[in-house]
C-alpha cells in the first residue's frame, strides 16, 4: 500500500486556496466628487506591501448619458509625495433603435479602470483626480459634477494564471497517480474458448499479485433475456508453486451480471484476487469456472474465460490479500 500519491490530489487545491483568501479580503469603498475642473483628493487608505499578490485599486465614473471624460490620477503617499500618475479617458453614450416595427434604447460604456500596484512601503495612501475634459456628444463642457467610485483591495492575486496553474497541477498528479498505481513489473494475459485457464510466470517481492479473471456466458436463444434467479457462478482459484506444490485452493461464488443489446442478452462475471509472495518464484496460476448456468430451460453456456496476472501491483488504500506459503512442501 503506497498512499503518497494519493495524497498528492491535495497540491492542486494551494493556487485555488490563495485565489480564496484573496476573494475574502475586506475592500475598502470610498466616493470622490469632482467639480468642473476641480481636483479632489480622497480621504486616505492603507495599502500593503506584501508577498501575497498585490494591492488594486478600482474607479468607476458615473457619467451621464452622451458624455466624455478625461481624467488625470496621481497616488499620494503619507507625505503628499506623487508616487503613481497617470490620465483616464471615459465616455458613455446611449440611443434608442427601431427596426421592423420594433424598438428600444442601447448602450455602450468605457468608465472603468482597474490598477494593479505594488506601492513601495505599506502605509497610508491618498488619490488625487482632476478632471480634465468634461464634453457632451457636441463636444461642448459640461458642468455637471461627477462622482468617481473607488475600491481598494489588498493582495489582489491574478485569478486566471491561479486557476491554469491548478490545472497542470491536476494533470501532472493524475500522471503521477497513474504511473504509480497503474504500473507493474510484468503483465500476463490469456483468453480461451474454455471454462479454464492457467498461467506460470515468476512473480513476488515488493507489490503485489493481482489476478483478475473475465467471463461471458451466452446460449442460442440469446433472444430470450435471463431469469431473474439466476445461480451464482463458481470460481475455483488456485496456485501452485515451482514443483507443483498447491500453495493455494480458493471457492468463490460470482454473481453474473446481465447485458442486452439489440435483442441480444449475454452475462459476464469478473473477480479481482490480490496475493502476496514474500519472495520472487514461479507460480501457476489457475482459474476454472462453471461451465454452465441453469435458466430453467436452455442452460447459458460460457463462450471465453479470461485470466489476467499483474505482478508488483501496489494499491492506495488496503485491500485483501491472500498470503502464499513458498515453503510448504510438495503433495
Amino acid at each position: 500500500m503506497v498512499r503518497w500519491p494519493r495524497w498528492c490530489g491535495l497540491l492542486p487545491l494551494l493556487p485555488l486556496l490563495v485565489l480564496a483568501l484573496s476573494a475574502l479580503a475586506p475592500s475598502r469603498r470610498l466616493a470622490v466628487v469632482l467639480g468642473p475642473g476641480q481636483p479632489a483628493i480622497s480621504e486616505p487608505f492603507r495599502l500593503e506591501a506584501g508577498p501575497l499578490g498585490s494591492p488594486q485599486i478600482s474607479l468607476r465614473a458615473d457619467l451621464p448619458a452622451n458624455s466624455a471624460l478625461e481624467l488625470a490620477l496621481e497616488l499620494l503617499d503619507s507625505q503628499g509625495a506623487v508616487v503613481l500618475a497617470l490620465s483616464k479617458q471615459a465616455w458613455r453614450e446611449s440611443g434608442t433603435w427601431s427596426e421592423g416595427g420594433e424598438s428600444g434604447t442601447w448602450e455602450e460604456r468605457d468608465d472603468q479602470a482597474d490598477l494593479a500596484l505594488r506601492p513601495p512601503k505599506s502605509g497610508s495612501y491618498r488619490l488625487r483626480l482632476t478632471p480634465e475634459e468634461l464634453l457632451d456628444s457636441a463636444g461642448q463642457p459640461l458642468q455637471t459634477p461627477i462622482v468617481v467610485q473607488v475600491e481598494v483591495r489588498q493582495h489582489q492575486v491574478d485569478a486566471p494564471l491561479l486557476w491554469f496553474t491548478a490545472a497542470i497541477g491536476l494533470a501532472m498528479v493524475r500522471i503521477l497517480q497513474a504511473s504509480v498505481y497503474g504500473n507493474w513489473r510484468q503483465r500476463r494475459a490469456l483468453r480461451l474458448e474454455d471454462s479454464r485457464a492457467a498461467i506460470r510466470l515468476r512473480a513476488g517481492g515488493d507489490g503485489l499479485l493481482r489476478a483478475v479473471v473475465r467471463a461471458r456466458y451466452e446460449r442460442p436463444s440469446s433472444d430470450r433475456p435471463p431469469a431473474a434467479g439466476l445461480p451464482p457462478v463458481r470460481l475455483e482459484l488456485s496456485v501452485a508453486g515451482p514443483r507443483g506444490e498447491q500453495l493455494l485452493q480458493e471457492a468463490l461464488k460470482l454473481v453474473p451480471a446481465r447485458h442486452s443489446n439489440d435483442g441480444d442478452h449475454w452475462l459476464t462475471v469478473t473477480q479481482t484476487v490480490h496475493l502476496r509472495l514474500p519472495q520472487r518464484e514461479s507460480v501457476r496460476v489457475q482459474a476454472v469456472l462453471s461451465e454452465q448456468l441453469a435458466d430453467g430451460g436452455e442452460p447459458w453456456a460460457i463462450e471465453w474465460i479470461e485470466l489476467v496476472l499483474e505482478d508488483g501491483v501496489v494499491s492506495p488504500q488496503p485491500v485483501a490479500a491472500l498470503p502464499l506459503d513458498l515453503n510448504r512442501e510438495g503433495s
